[in-house]
């Protein structure tokens, strides 16, 4: 569970007593080691967690693998997940509100001066496919609205497409919203893979086991649960909200989620996630590299490592390595990592002797291997990221390929680094 993760890494205690708004920021912002607050302004004896996930080392701790067999390991897991079992009781259930004021129990924190709107950001919603009866895990941003109402924000992934469904039949879409769990838990909803129950993928880094509330299966494990519904039928303007460009995301009519319970331990883990901060883009990069690295390697076999760069937002920079066996090699992980990421915007492939995460190794690559008008290749007119402000307002982008590999037709001792 989160708290026994917790007592195995380094951990920054801030007992001081922290404003919920803005209280948070400049913590989160300066450190990667997780952090937990002690003390919240207005919320006797709750906790707020940040910083779980905001580096690959601490990933690859909290799956307890080697930091560089954490791609494969994951890979080998999105192919084999296990089955949890169930148990009839949790901690959560240690205290239970119905129809409750969300705000009276847990903080929605304002994260930057200006922006008015309160959110929850380290909050995973549990629903079923109404179709197959699949169980989905998957983050989701929540502004907080009044009283039991929150705003939900739905990319076009799974939940979305159950949302739609249910929608459609005229049915609202019952969900769990849980917040405290394992950060194999975190790692495992943020991961985008078809026909994936997340929480199974966690299951084979972490041992839990679920309750089956209302008929969804919820980690007996988490800290806070809320029970509720999406609404079929109201929706309201969600944002602005900082993304993981650090810009601002558009504001958007999104639905709304009714909630119908808050269950909570006594002494209650929230898990908050700062907008555009660390463990915002490694949570979301990170679980891209690894199905990324897997399709990828369908068309070059030969690929090493995938890196989604913190300067590239961790998403829309990438930086791949690869063991060329032939000329062209080079230009076909580039194409395949912009189609298996469909919102990378630059990929820069390297031989498999650059390390794809030293920025200094790389750019000595560029300098010494590459010669532009050979490996560079500009796709103009792309559909690219929504959190691209440059594309400007048809969506539309130009992509690059830089292939900074070595030629084979050349010496390649003579591209050798001595130093």
């Amino acid at each position: 569970m989160l708290r026994r993760f917790l007592e195995e890494v380094e951990v920054l205690y801030v007992n001081d007593e922290v404003e919920p708004d803005y209280g948070f920021t400049e913590y989160l912002k300066k450190e990667d080691l997780p952090i937990v607050f002690s003390r919240v302004k207005g919320y006797t004896g709750l906790k707020v967690v940040g910083n779980l996930c905001a580096s690959r080392k601490i990933m690859a701790k909290a799956l307890n693998v080697p930091y560089d067999k954490l791609h494969d390991i994951w890979v080998k897991a999105l192919e084999h997940p296990k089955p949890y079992g169930y148990t009839d009781s949790a901690p959560f259930m240690e205290k239970t509100f119905k129809n409750p004021e969300i705000s009276r129990y847990l903080p929605f924190p304002r994260f930057y001066r200006g922006l008015e709107k309160q959110y929850a950001t380290g909050t995973i919603v549990l629903a079923r496919d109404p179709e197959t009866g699949r169980m989905n895990a998957s983050f989701h941003r929540l502004m907080l609205l009044e009283g039991n109402r929150l705003a939900i924000r739905l990319v076009p992934r799974d939940l979305y497409r159950f949302y739609m469904a249910n929608k459609e039949a005229g049915r609202d879409t019952r969900v769990a919203i849980v917040s405290g769990v394992h950060p194999s838990i975190c790692m495992a909803a943020a991961t985008s893979y078809p026909d994936l129950n997340e929480l199974q993928l966690a299951r084979v880094f972490h041992e839990f086991e679920c309750v089956d509330l209302d008929g969804l299966d919820v980690p007996a494990e988490a800290e806070v649960v809320m029970l509720g519904r999406i609404l079929k039928d109201v929706e309201v303007n969600e944002g602005p909200f900082v993304d993981l460009t650090e810009t601002l995301d558009i504001v958007r009519r999104q639905p709304v989620v009714e909630v119908e319970r808050l269950y909570m331990r006594d002494d209650a883990l929230w898990h908050v996630i700062l907008p555009g901060g660390l463990e915002h883009k490694h949570l979301m990069g990170v679980p891209q590299e690894v199905r990324m690295l897997r399709i990828v390697r369908n068309t070059v076999p030969t690929v090493k490592r995938i890196y989604l760069t913190p300067g590239g937002c961790c998403w829309l920079h990438a930086v791949v390595s690869i063991r060329k066996l032939r000329e062209g090699d080079g230009k076909n992980a580039g194409l395949a990592a912009l189609a298996a990421h469909p919102s990378l915007k630059m990929v820069i492939v390297v031989d498999d002797d650059i390390d794809v995460e030293n920025p200094y190794e790389v750019e000595w690559a560029l300098a010494t291997r590459l010669q532009p008008d050979k490996g560079i290749v500009v796709i103009p007119g792309a559909r690219g990221s929504s959190l691209d402000p440059s594309q400007g307002k048809k969506g539309l982008t130009a992509k690059w390929i830089i292939d900074a590999t070595i030629p084979l037709e050349l010496d390649k001792e003579s591209f050798r680094r001595i130093v």
